[in-house]
């Protein structure tokens, strides 16, 4: 039996309206779903016992939703469809009109896969792993909304790239490289590249720079300010209190995140519409 995965953003009006034509073909064609909010904590044993033989989820909402969605389908090889509904949205990659083309293709064949790198993340505190958690854009490490510089020393593998003093620092993945990332003005990465960009948020250092540093490499940060409120953050949505002399390791994941593609339009087209590049 054919099963389908959704997503909806949570308390989200639009998403219910824009789920209307999916569910209409799943009811004409005799597939199975289950609709799920895009909030942690959400997914009951139910759910769960049907997500590994799930064959495709769609997420109706933007970015977010559908990096609530990687984290919960990707380790069981799940694709995923994002239904972009009017926000910016760099992964949520189709509109509205296209989603009963999607599955349509989907069930057909006529379709592939754009792999995104995640990362896995450990924070070790006294040589003790306290936290691990798998993302798919970056990890933001910061002040948590107190205005207050702090610093940290970053390591690429075994060399040291330097001591930060700044509001904070995001490692980011490619696909995490349109966020936060690039808000603090780091650079655009295509998406299929082996790298990570490591972008300080508002240095006090005008040499402070966004860096690019291959994937194959662990990034390692060590928290050296006795502040009282530092906090880690993994794709905007998982929150650890961090503390002095905690190390911070992100790592490329062995897990990828696969999103549908129907190779009507590429990465550089995607820019060129969210960013206005065509005027």
């Amino acid at each position: 039996m054919k099963l389908i995965g959704i997503v909806l953003k949570e308390k989200s009006s639009s998403a219910v309206e824009a789920l209307e034509p999916l569910i209409k073909y799943l009811k004409e064609h005799a597939i199975e779903y289950y609709i799920i909010p895009s909030m942690e904590g959400t997914l009951t044993k139910k759910i769960l016992q049907k997500i590994p033989t799930t064959e495709l989820c769609f997420t109706f909402g933007g970015d977010g939703t559908l990096l609530f969605a990687a984290r919960v389908f990707s380790q069981y090889g799940i694709p995923i469809v994002g239904i972009n509904l009017g926000g910016l949205g760099f992964i949520t990659e189709f509109r509205e009109n296209e989603v009963t083309q999607c599955v349509e293709c989907f069930f057909k064949g006529k379709f592939g896969f754009d792999e995104r790198m995640m990362i896995d993340v450990n924070i070790v505190r006294e040589k003790k792993q306290v936290y691990a958690a798998t993302g798919l854009n970056d990890l933001v490490i910061n002040t948590g909304g107190i205005s207050r510089l702090i610093q940290l020393e970053v390591w690429s593998g075994d060399k040291s790239i330097g001591t930060y003093r700044s509001d904070g620092i995001i490692v980011a993945t490619p696909t995490g490289s349109t966020a936060y990332s690039l808000a603090a003005g780091g650079p655009i990465l295509q998406p299929n590249m082996a790298a990570f960009v490591i972008s300080p948020i508002c240095p006090h250092s005008l040499g402070a720079r966004p860096l690019v540093v291959p994937s194959e490499e662990e990034v390692t940060v060590k928290v050296s300010s006795d502040h009282r409120q530092i906090v880690g953050t993994i794709d905007g949505q998982m929150a650890v209190d961090l503390q002095f002399q905690d190390e911070v390791y992100v790592k490329k994941s062995k897990m990828v995140t696969k999103l549908l593609s129907l190779g009507n339009r590429s990465f550089y087209d995607i820019l060129s519409e969210k960013l206005a590049w065509k005027g």
